[in-house]
């Protein structure tokens, strides 16, 4: 009698729709167990302003999470996405409140989680990278210094580049965050704002030690575009050097979009100094190279205060790449 396959284990590390848009191509993927580290950092829109009021961690990120592992079509999972757009809660999206709830009547933001993770019914589970909030610092090439994640995600083109980033006062671990980096087969960093998303996960102390000694495959989706402030002019190279300086070891895999743009996109994203990210990589044996874009035009929502992405990385032809990354 054989038993049961063993799944293999993925963890992304990030957030916001880089992180849900992977998440979303393994949904329904039985053979994979599926574990989403967000960031502790994020202080934005309204995440920002409920982390303010009740000192918790930051449920926007672990909402989109919870979000993209949810069952599709359900009342649940679109209330989830719903944001307010009258009197005092405007701006404010129902998951987040519901996570705030949640950790307000369980006292632990680590149960609430667990809480709505049971009440979506998700496949897999979703961890904040450290048991308490964050907050980003970026001191840059002339000596300024940038503190919280609000600040380094302004669009200013051609603002001086960052130099290092780091937390404003340490963050440690959280125990089940290093557990799942100790055991997963395949790790995915991005795609997501360089930055803010990808490497403000790894700034906890423990995470570097951790994907040093994890015997998992680590891997970096490469961003399809630039992002003023952060990443003005930086090729894919800049990008992938940058996470191997925050993870402390290099990457296994870099996977590449060959994708062409829509002049009409390309004028868009032109308008907020903003350009496809050139693949500068050479003949690099880990680069995977891909038409992984999804070419729709993602418009913004106009209750949503926080900028987020035109184009975006196609789920399901990412997670083929990714899929075939766990076989080899």
């Amino acid at each position: 009698m054989t038993g049961a396959p063993i799944r293999k284990n993925i963890v992304t590390m990030g957030g916001g729709t880089g992180t849900f848009t992977v998440l979303s191509g393994f949904r329904h993927t039985p053979e994979v167990f599926l574990t989403a580290i967000v960031s502790s950092a994020d202080d934005g829109g309204s995440t920002g302003r409920l982390r303010d009021a009740y000192g918790i961690l930051p449920p926007g990120d672990a909402r989109q999470a919870l979000v993209a592992l949810a069952e599709e079509e359900t009342m649940l999972r679109k209330l989830f996405t719903h944001r307010f757009a009258k009197g005092d809660i405007a701006g404010h999206n129902f998951g987040n409140l519901f996570l705030v709830a949640l950790s307000d009547m369980l006292g632990s933001d680590a149960l609430a989680l667990e809480e709505a993770s049971r009440i979506l019914r998700i496949n897999g589970r979703v961890l904040q990278v450290s048991e308490r909030p964050a907050r980003l610092l970026a001191r840059l090439a002339d000596g300024t210094t940038l503190a919280g994640e609000h600040a380094i995600d302004e669009r200013v083109y051609a603002r001086s580049p960052i130099a290092e980033l780091s937390l404003v006062a340490e963050a440690i671990v959280a125990p089940s965050a290093r557990d799942a980096i100790a055991e997963a087969d395949l790790i995915v960093l991005g795609p997501g704002d360089l930055y803010t998303s990808t490497i403000a996960t790894l700034l906890p102390a423990g995470v570097r030690e951790a994907l040093e000694s994890s015997k998992a495959k680590l891997t970096y989706v490469v961003n399809l575009f630039t992002k003023a402030g952060q990443t003005d002019g930086y090729g894919a190279r800049r990008h992938v050097e940058e996470v191997e300086r925050y993870a402390g070891r290099a990457l296994d895999a870099i996977v590449m979009s060959t994708d062409g743009f829509p002049e009409e996109a390309l004028a868009r994203y032109a308008l907020e100094r903003e350009a496809p990210v050139a693949d500068d990589l050479g003949d690099d044996c880990r680069v995977i190279r891909r038409n992984l874009a999804s070419i729709t035009v993602v418009e913004p929502v106009p209750e949503d205060p926080v900028p987020r992405s035109l184009i975006r990385h196609d789920s399901e032809k990412l997670a083929a790449v990714l899929h075939d990354l766990l076989d080899q």
